[in-house]
């Protein structure tokens, strides 16, 4: 195919004829000095029309880099000479600037001091001809010169960012001004997104946004001394928390208004720049939101108002059909995770000690859209067998639905890790009631794939150098379209990596109530793929661990799987060895007896039996539970007897003492195992002497 006629198309008319010319470069493998045979001189394009702008634009990455820096220097030197009329024009500081950023958008040709010197002459326009700025305006009545003339500066700041070297205060000042203005003209024009241009506005203005973040927080302490003084701290209080009051509520009212968007509408487009620069946003600045009040009537939770109101309104977006929000709000809403669970401690003491086996939902905003989540998504799975790979289309609506479910669960597993033993005691039992995580567990042997090789690994003979999905960390990028084809199964073999870590004992419970074949399923895939690497990560932290106890000693062993106790408290001394299965966590921790000296064979044995009822049973680590064992037993020695039901001091679950008294045999119990006892037995009489016990 002639490249000729297609150049001659493409100077005349432009457009299409430029982008077709520029795939036809790119597909034929065309080099440069062909394409330089098409032109006698860079001057040839001069005087720009629409035609010779598109062309130089399309044609400036196949260039040789002595033509691009000529037509550089050319652009440049008009720009200089420019006036007001001719600003917005095609051959004006419009295309110039236009042809200026495709031509050092590769970063090949040193600008030196090019840059600063193009910024200068930017901010004399500002000051001579303030009209041409569209800033903090309404973009409905702008004309398409004028807004490319905008667009254009934005593109030419986030190039310039890349290395703002020795810019001066006033010039910082320009930018950062210019970025809120032009932002704030973005957030006043949603209603009018569906013009191209100001769609392309909205679009640039973000990732000048994004490019100002990104400089900032890659700041070293080299750098940082030689800005002016107070740029950090202005950045900080003032233009990043001006960036976030507008582009939170503006995605708020964009998916409010458009409840689905797919991938390649215009609002998805302008969805993923606005995701970019939203995923800036710090905890801090969550938190004192300016979103409208959001509660719900009947929603149970210690969450403060501004919280509550956080959560209400963004939980609903990871059940939007847009990829974009989905990861720009898990984003967001993982920042505050961990320290949630801290407002349900605050109101624990009412759950200590009651008779009955109290819950506590995780936060009531994610459960709501969980539990929409799993009724779609049993619809999708329901007829695909446990333990087969349901193929998830890319940017499909079941891809979305998918997504979003497991985005969810990885917050609730984000929250529940950050929560003290107490309270995931009582989230686990309302998990377990909800039957919530059962359903998560039968979704991903449906999700992850029978062989979960990372993209380019071979694991036809697997061994510890293998990559697969559970050794690779998951990246949740807006903009990356590379991994879609591999992104559910990934993060469905995170979220089950998370579970089997931060939620052992549930799982375990599920795995022994399967049927036979799920059951096999689940133990041949588990101990192949995620037992070695969760049971060194185990191993690990202990050997790692800070945690000192007073009187017991705790070390490791990698090579055997193994975790040494030794306790020891005036002439009583206990050694206990914990070894981790092969399908660990799947399969029971055991507890065997190494030293003893000082201690009743009967004792002995409850103390082993207590450890490994608290391994076994508790969605923690070895750690937690040792230290839990340790105290119940440091409670023994000073005299607090054992419960005669669990024959333990430390309630498992509240972690409450032996209280409730019988009144003829003087033997106390823990509320809650007398509660179990009385309703499983039907009797009210005294477990040890069968006594009436009120």
């Amino acid at each position: 195919m002639d490249t000729l006629l297609f150049f001659h198309r493409s100077k005349e008319s432009g457009r299409l004829w430029a982008l077709t010319l520029a795939k036809l470069i790119n597909v034929k493998n065309i080099s440069s000095s062909e394409i330089k045979a098409h032109f006698n001189t860079t001057e040839s394009f001069f005087p720009l029309t629409e035609g010779s702008l598109h062309t130089l634009q399309n044609l400036s990455s196949f260039l040789f880099e002595e033509d691009k820096e000529e037509v550089v220097i050319q652009c440049t030197a008009k720009l200089v000479t420019c006036d007001k009329i001719e600003l917005s024009e095609i051959d004006g500081p419009f295309g110039y600037l236009a042809i200026l950023n495709s031509c050092l958008s590769g970063g090949s040709i040193d600008c030196g001091e090019l840059m600063p010197g193009i910024l200068k002459i930017i901010i004399s326009w500002r000051h001579d001809y303030e009209d041409f700025f569209l800033f903090s305006c309404n973009l409905k009545e702008a004309s398409p010169q004028l807004l490319g003339f905008n667009i254009e500066m934005m593109r030419f700041l986030c190039l310039l960012l890349k290395n703002p070297s020795s810019l001066l205060d006033s010039e910082w000042d320009f930018i950062m001004c210019s970025m809120l203005a032009w932002l704030e003209s973005t957030s006043e024009s949603q209603a009018v997104f569906s013009i191209a241009l100001v769609q392309v506005f909205a679009c640039v203005s973000c990732n000048l946004t994004t490019a100002l973040s990104v400089y900032f927080q890659a700041l070293t302490p080299e750098i940082i001394e030689k800005l002016p003084a107070n740029l950090i701290s202005e950045w900080q209080e003032f233009f990043s928390e001006g960036i976030q009051n507008l582009l939170l509520p503006l995605m708020v009212k964009i998916t409010r208004e458009e409840k689905n968007t797919s991938e390649a509408s215009f609002q998805n487009s302008v969805l993923k720049p606005l995701g970019d620069a939203l995923m800036f946003v710090s905890k801090d600045q969550l938190l004192n939101h300016k979103l409208p009040a959001k509660f719900v009537a009947s929603q149970k939770t210690n969450l403060p108002d501004n919280v509550q109101t956080l959560l209400n309104t963004l939980s609903p977006l990871l059940l939007f059909r847009a990829r974009p929000v989905q990861i720009t709000v898990y984003h967001m809403l993982n920042k505050l995770m961990s320290d949630l669970p801290e407002f349900d401690n605050k109101d624990l003491k009412s759950y200590g000690d009651e008779e009955e086996e109290l819950s506590l939902s995780p936060p009531a905003a994610l459960m709501t859209v969980l539990a929409t989540q799993e009724d779609l998504l049993e619809n999708i799975l329901e007829c695909i067998p446990v333990g087969e790979f349901a193929v998830i289309q890319p940017l499909s609506e079941e891809f979305c639905l998918v997504l979003g479910y497991l985005l969810t669960w990885k917050l609730i597993l984000t929250f529940f890790k950050a929560a003290s033993s107490q309270l995931r005691a009582l989230y686990s039992q309302y998990l377990r009631r909800t039957k919530s995580l059962n359903k998560l567990l039968y979704h991903l042997f449906r999700l992850m794939p029978e062989n979960p090789a990372f993209p380019g690994s071979t694991t036809e003979f697997p061994n510890k150098d293998t990559k697969t999905y559970f050794t690779e960390e998951l990246t949740l990028d807006i903009k990356d379209m590379s991994t879609l084809s591999s992104q559910i199964p990934h993060l469905a073999c995170s979220v089950y990596c998370m579970t089997l870590k931060d939620m052992p004992a549930m799982v375990r419970l599920w795995w022994n109530s399967c049927e036979k074949r799920v059951f096999s399923i689940v133990d041949k895939f588990t101990s192949k793929y995620v037992s070695n690497i969760l049971s060194s990560q185990e191993i690990s932290s202990v050997q790692t661990s800070t945690q000192l106890f007073n009187g017991m000693m705790v070390k490791a062993r990698s090579a055997t799987r193994e975790v040494i106790a030794t306790y020891s408290v005036d002439d009583i001394f206990i050694e206990l060895i914990i070894q981790l299965p092969s399908n660990y966590p799947l399969g029971s921790i055991t507890v065997e007896s190494g030293k003893r000296v000082g201690i009743a064979v009967q004792q002995w044995r409850n103390w082993m039996l207590q450890l490994s009822t608290y391994l076994t049973h508790q969605n923690g680590s070895i750690m937690e539970g040792l230290a839990l064992w340790k105290n119940n037993v440091d409670k023994r020695f000073e005299g607090v007897e054992d419960c005669m039901i669990c024959f333990s001091v430390i309630h498992g679950s509240n972690y409450s003492l032996p209280k409730k008294a019988c009144r003829t045999c003087k033997k106390k119990f823990h509320s809650a195992c007398l509660y179990k006892w009385f309703t499983s037995s039907n009797k009210s009489s005294c477990p040890l002497c069968r006594e009436t016990f009120f």
